[in-house]
């Protein structure tokens, strides 16, 4: 594994920006070739029927759209303040695109709103120390949503967003994901646990 240099990650990181020396992979995660790092991340989403214990997960891997770069690239530079960010389900069959941000995420998406709590719930972190790892597994319980009564309902993917009201059109949108299985079914009084990591890795790890 070769030694990763943040202030050299910077520069080069720019770069995507301007459309040099970086590819889009396939799985929507971020090559940065000169660097010879891979930045990227991942939803992991498992349902409970009521009064029953959460299935096996549903893992996807996401898209850093166009406006989450720029947000990422900013904060690094000490450009940005740090927001807190939060979870967001969504409907439609689509697939994400860079072009997508805070705006239009939910006139292209159509954001899944039928749940408590009443706001988007939080993607809650614990600091990176020897692991390039940041995850909400630690505080999964405050980014699990209950079902309102009705049903059956249908999720097809989620996004990680600046703003809390649900269907806000305002804030950064940082990365969005669409699940390789829709999650058909789901149940008021259902819950559905939504948790997220991003991880920065050496390219010869990231095979």
């Amino acid at each position: 594994m070769k030694h990763l240099n943040l202030g050299k990650l910077l520069q080069d990181a720019r770069r995507v920006l301007r459309g040099e020396g970086f590819d889009a992979l396939p799985d929507g995660r971020i090559h940065i070739r000169q660097h010879g790092a891979v930045l990227g991340g991942s939803f992991r989403a498992r349902y409970a029927d009521p009064g029953m214990p959460f299935g096996a997960p549903v893992i996807s891997h996401n898209r850093v759209v166009g406006q989450g770069l720029v947000k990422l690239l900013n904060l690094l530079g000490g450009h940005a303040s740090a927001a807190p960010l939060y979870i967001a389900p969504f409907i439609d069959n689509v697939e994400p695109q860079s072009t997508w941000t805070g705006a239009n995420f939910d006139s292209n998406a159509n954001e899944f709103t039928a749940y408590a709590p009443s706001t988007r719930v939080p993607w809650t972190t614990v600091a990176a120390t020897t692991t390039p790892t940041l995850s909400n597994a630690a505080a999964l319980l405050a980014a699990t949503i209950t079902f309102n009564t009705g049903g059956p309902y249908t999720i097809r993917g989620a996004a990680l967003l600046e703003a809390a009201a649900k269907e806000a059109t305002t804030g950064a949108l940082i990365v969005a994901s669409r699940f390789p299985d829709d999650l058909t079914g789901m149940m008021g009084g259902g819950k559905l646990a939504l948790e997220y990591s991003l991880v920065a890795m050496d390219e010869e790890d990231a095979a």
